[in-house]
């Protein structure tokens, strides 16, 4: 059973390769077939319009051309007619046939005579005989059939089209009569000469365009399946070596794609997919070092708490001083664990909302009642340590849009940084710039100051001075002061001391008296 899921595995995932690259060139060969079936059509709509209007014209003028050449041959045979001095029906008839065959009317048109034969009640065609061309003879049969059944015997003085076994035929019937100018007996009527033109010639040379453009489209679409696959084969190359990148980025290799994209579309993918690499290959350093670092830190007071407890519990510590002595380490670690435990929390809750999977909740907050707020929580511990606190707060009926529990910690973190390193004071500034768009909280002691060492590396995580405590604290108040939109900075007075400055910005003006407002109506 699992040999053949293994089976079934690799064959969907040769199935899923093939899929990538069999796409792309039938994307590419489609397109160029649409783009060539699309302009052929277009093309041979337009050619066979104007084939097919200048046909029509053409025809048209071809029978206008031959009508006035049997007009000019009707008169000339007139006057001939009249030279001779014995003129009967038969030979009126016979001289009428001779002079058709001989007289060269128009190479326009065909010409054909025909009349009515009452002993047969047919339609009967006179000329062009069957001893002279069977096949025009034919030909001029079939048409004068059509326009004997069409119209009968009369003139047509507009142009007619019938269709003549598939092709179309233009055509004109003109009256033929004579009567002796001499004789009133002799008259000649009844006979009529057709004039028509057929197209087909003219569509057997439009089918052959429309063959020639069938022919063009099938040796373009040949050559568009060799152009898709050479304009494919470098997307193909490139999908395939990307996709074989991300498989190696998925496993934890993190080496850049070596060579260049031979897909230009690509190149700039390529680019940003070895810089996501060269930021994930840091991540996990960053990552691999911040868990050893945290392991580090959690298990020195675990062991310190471990070592005290079983030192009580197994009756090591013999004076009640020892006991106490033991128990205020237990204590103390227990708090350093507790508060470690809580940065870390806090810096994690950071990273998330940076990366849009944590939403840090905010309100509008008055800088001073922070500030004061502040002050009050670390009080206590300057006291214990004997130390002052120089107070310089300028933040009247100013807002920020913060999280106070995170403000509050980022505050404190400094506080009790400048508190460990200073000597006797630590002076809190506060203070807007000078359009009122951002709020400087500013701490600063009195201390030796940040050494060179430290200071490029003071805001990353567990990065400690001599005296530091888990290197948490400052790169946690820089992670909440950017998630407000602020930022922090460190440096060394000129007269001595560290100094660290957080700028957040400040709430619109329309915002802070709408604050005001409402405080106000609150007490009230």
């Amino acid at each position: 059973m699992t040999e053949k899921s293994n089976t079934a595995r690799k064959t969907k995932q040769i199935r899923s390769k093939s899929a990538i690259r069999v796409p792309i060139a039938l994307h590419f060969y489609a397109l160029q077939i649409v783009a060539i079936l699309l302009v052929i059509f277009i093309i041979n709509f337009y050619v066979q319009s104007i084939v097919k209007n200048y046909i029509a014209q053409e025809c048209k003028a071809r029978i206008e051309t031959a009508v006035s050449s049997t007009q000019n041959f009707t008169m000339a045979f007139r006057t001939e007619i009249d030279k001779y001095e014995e003129k009967s029906e038969e030979v009126i008839q016979d001289f009428l046939l001779k002079s058709i065959r001989t007289a060269d009317l128009s190479n326009q048109a065909s010409i054909a005579l025909y009349t009515y034969d009452a002993k047969t009640n047919q339609c009967l065609l006179m000329w062009p005989s069957s001893d002279y061309n069977i096949n025009y003879a034919n030909s001029a049969s079939n048409v004068v059939k059509q326009v004997v059944e069409d119209h009968g015997y009369s003139n047509l003085r507009d142009t007619q089209t019938t269709t003549i076994n598939g092709n179309l035929v233009y055509y004109r019937s003109v009256g033929f009569q004579y009567s002796s100018p001499t004789k009133e007996d002799i008259v000649l009527e009844g006979y009529y000469l057709l004039v028509y033109v057929n197209s087909g010639s003219y569509y057997s040379f439009m089918a052959q365009i429309t063959l020639a453009l069938v022919q063009a489209a099938l040796l373009a679409i040949i050559i568009a399946g060799v152009l898709s696959f050479i304009l494919s084969y470098p997307l193909i190359s490139s999908t395939r070596r990307l996709s074989r990148f991300a498989s190696q980025v998925a496993k934890g290799n993190f080496d850049p794609i070596k060579g260049n994209i031979r897909s230009k579309e690509l190149s700039e993918l390529g680019d940003t997919m070895n810089r996501m690499a060269y930021k994930l290959e840091e991540a996990d350093v960053e990552q691999k070092t911040f868990f050893q670092n945290a392991s580090h830190e959690l298990r020195t007071p675990l062991m310190s708490i471990q070592g005290y407890a079983e030192g009580l519990k197994f009756g090591v510590f013999e004076d009640a001083q020892s006991r106490d002595n033991a128990i205020d380490v237990i204590i103390a670690e227990t708090e350093r664990l507790s508060g470690l435990v809580e940065n870390l929390l806090s810096i994690s809750k950071m990273d998330m909302s940076k990366s849009g999977n944590y939403e840090v909740k905010k309100q509008n907050i008055n800088v001073k009642v922070l500030c004061e707020t502040v002050i009050d929580r670390v009080r206590g511990n300057f006291i214990h340590e004997d130390k002052a606190i120089i107070n310089k707060i300028s933040a009247e009926s100013l807002y920020i849009y913060a999280n106070e529990n995170d403000m509050i910690r980022c505050l404190e973190n400094i506080f009790s940084n400048c508190l460990r390193y200073c000597n006797k004071a630590v002076t809190f500034d506060c203070r807007p710039d000078g359009f009122r768009k951002k709020i400087t909280f500013s701490i600063s002691d009195d201390g030796p100051g940040i050494s060179p060492e430290v200071l490029d590396h003071l805001f990353e995580r567990f990065s400690k001075g001599k005296d530091g405590k888990h290197g948490i604290g400052l790169a946690l108040a820089q992670a909440i002061a950017q998630e407000h939109g602020g930022t922090i900075n460190a440096f060394n007075k000129p007269n001595g001391g560290a100094c660290f400055e957080i700028t957040i910005p400040l709430v619109r003006k329309r915002d802070q008296l709408t604050k005001i407002n409402n405080l106000r109506n609150s007490q009230r």
